[in-house]
């Protein structure tokens, strides 16, 4: 099993222990976690046999098993939650970006998983999409205590690598849930600006919920550099020497336009959009993220 505390550290846990992540819009099933239904009676999935001991209530024997064993068992179900909420992550070569242990993707992968503690404390059910090239990874929402061990089991096995495809893999994620979700996107988003629309757009065509929150070095928002820098691509685009006086306007520029494109983006498909830089506390972050959207 994969080390939650590499992800997850206990003044972190602290603080999410005081936080709620609510969906605004996505609303399933009956009462059961943190969110209302005029749905009434619980929608529940059986999970397994267990044996009869005093205290359980009768109504919950399974009749056929005393019949066919003479013995008593009980059937316990795992509720299914009025909320899923899906963590896309990208994998791309380009999350790789940044200093050892606070890569891009080593960021995501934190939030990834205090976004699941967090779902996953309010009885919610969680789930974990990988995308890198493809689809690498998914891990079908599931609620219950094991569920964040399978989620950190995912995110050790996942590494930044090759070209991002985000875009297709957001249609691919589209195409596996098969009910309502809340879909939190997780990603650097350096691909086009359409192929990020054509998938968040598939997205919200079935009725999901989406938060789309770019994560960033603090060098590609401010492009520091001051001496002759050679810059390599980490999605096979090769290096390019560059004197970055010459270069540092023409590339916020277009840094700055493809934020807003993004921005507008959301704005339009009604997805939420955050930039969370890798230089900001973890906790703060999320914090400032939740008051924002009230909660």
């Amino acid at each position: 099993m994969g080390d939650v505390s590499r992800y997850l550290e206990p003044t972190l846990v602290e603080h999410l222990n005081h936080m709620q992540l609510s969906a605004r819009s996505v609303v399933l099933g009956a009462t059961i976690g943190q969110h209302k239904s005029p749905i009434k009676g619980a929608s529940v999935e059986f999970r397994q046999h267990r044996f009869y001991v005093p205290g359980d209530e009768p109504r919950r024997l399974d009749w056929r098993v005393l019949a066919r064993t003479d013995r008593p068992y009980v059937r316990e179900y795992d509720e299914e939650t009025n909320l899923r909420c899906l963590i896309a992550i990208d994998s791309s070569g380009s999350m790789g970006y940044g200093p050892p242990g606070n890569t891009k993707f080593d960021y995501a992968a934190r939030l990834a998983a205090a976004f699941s503690y967090l779902m996953l404390g309010q009885t919610e059910s969680v789930g974990l999409a990988v995308c890198g090239q493809q689809l690498d990874e998914w891990l079908a929402p599931h609620a219950g205590s094991m569920q964040l061990s399978r989620v950190v089991d995912a995110l050790d096995r996942a590494s930044p690598w090759g070209a991002s495809a985000i875009g297709q893999a957001l249609h691919e994620v589209a195409e596996r849930l098969d009910r309502r979700a809340l879909v939190i996107v997780l990603s650097d988003l350096f691909v086009p600006a359409e192929k990020v629309r054509s998938g968040l757009a598939h997205l919200r065509h079935d009725r999901h919920e989406v938060i789309a929150i770019q994560v960033v070095d603090r060098d590609e928002e401010e492009f520091p550099f001051r001496k002759w820098t050679r810059l390599r691509g980490r999605e096979g685009e090769g290096s390019q020497l560059v004197e970055p006086a010459l270069a540092r306007q023409a590339y916020l520029a277009n840094y700055r336009h493809h934020r807003k494109a993004l921005a507008d983006i959301c704005q339009t498909l009604r997805c939420e959009f955050a930039v969370f830089p890798t230089d900001r506390l973890l906790v703060e972050a999320i914090r400032g993220f939740i008051s924002r959207r009230g909660g």
